[in-house]
């Protein structure tokens, strides 16, 4: 019998079932079998992200064999609580940032699996808000700056921003105290647009990120999070994060049958994904262009 941690950021209820349906159909179809000849110990945070390195030396404390650690801050956990039991990063921003791979190609520690970063991403997501809200000179920037995918996305929407002749209003969240304050300051710099990055502390407050977006009728573009526009958010766009479970479990396989992750590179994002909520655009009376429509994904009416 093996052991596999899994290790989650949010709350339970954050995670969509699918997404752990689609780590463990996978493993099963490489025939590792959840309670016959593997078993999963699941952690979650609950968006608290100081949780974590507890809960990391908890699955190192059960011998887990390999640890899958979903985003960045989890797998930093993991990282600081074992240099011996390998990890499978599950869509890491900037791994190399953080500290956790030498570099995607080498990793050359006891880390590797998938990263969602994408250099140019938080440019096409600036470039996105502009067709949804083309007469907007002023874009908050809504982030964790302690989360090493924050810098790199940053950067990019800072450069698309400029090219457009927009102002970037950088507003930071580190604890979950930080969020109204944080919609102050958005409402003072009288922003008409919003780019939010997601990652697990964000994704923890997203009822009043969503509902403060929607009581200043601003037009917000999410990073990632299918969650935020089904539960109202206007559009989301990102690498698409669920094809990394069944990937993940590639990892794992391999790992148990006898590969180093210091020599399995770490995969970079394949697909992408964009979801827009048309009850929410009707809600701000924005039209949005036909051709963004007909080019989601998925379209929530």
């Amino acid at each position: 019998m093996r052991r596999v941690g899994l290790l989650w950021p949010g709350r339970e209820q954050d995670h969509p079932t699918k997404t752990r349906a689609a780590f463990v159909d996978r493993l099963r179809e490489l025939g590792w079998i959840d309670g016959k000849n593997i078993q999963v110990h699941e952690r979650y945070a609950g968006g608290v992200l100081d949780r974590l390195p507890t809960l990391a030396r908890e699955l190192v404390a059960l011998k887990v064999d390999v640890i899958v650690a979903v985003a960045v801050a989890a797998s930093t956990a993991a990282s600081e609580a074992t240099a011996r039991i390998p990890i499978v990063m599950v869509h890491a921003g900037n791994p190399v940032g953080a500290g956790l791979v030498e570099s995607l190609a080498r990793p050359g520690r006891n880390v590797t699996g998938t990263t969602s970063m994408i250099p140019d991403l938080g440019g096409k997501q600036i470039e996105l808000l502009h067709q949804v809200a083309p007469a907007a000179r002023r874009i908050a920037f809504l982030s964790n700056p302690s989360n090493a995918g924050t810098l790199p996305l940053l950067q990019s929407a800072a450069d698309a921003a400029q090219l457009l002749g927009i102002e970037l209003v950088v507003v930071e969240v580190v604890a979950r105290q930080d969020f109204d304050p944080a919609f102050v300051r958005i409402e003072q710099s009288q922003a008409e647009a919003m780019l939010v990055v997601v990652e697990p502390l964000v994704n923890a407050n997203r009822e009043a990120v969503i509902a403060f977006a929607a009581r200043r009728r601003l037009p917000a573009v999410y990073t990632t999070g299918e969650e935020f526009v089904r539960d109202g958010g206007l559009i989301s766009y990102s690498a698409n994060l669920f094809l990394h479970y069944p990937r993940a479990a590639d990892y794992v396989d391999k790992i148990l049958k006898g590969a180093s992750p210091a020599g399995l590179p770490v995969e970079q994002p394949v697909g992408f994904k964009l979801l827009v909520n048309l009850k929410t655009a009707r809600a701000l009376d924005l039209q949005l262009p036909p051709t963004l429509v007909a080019l989601a994904d998925e379209v929530i009416e």
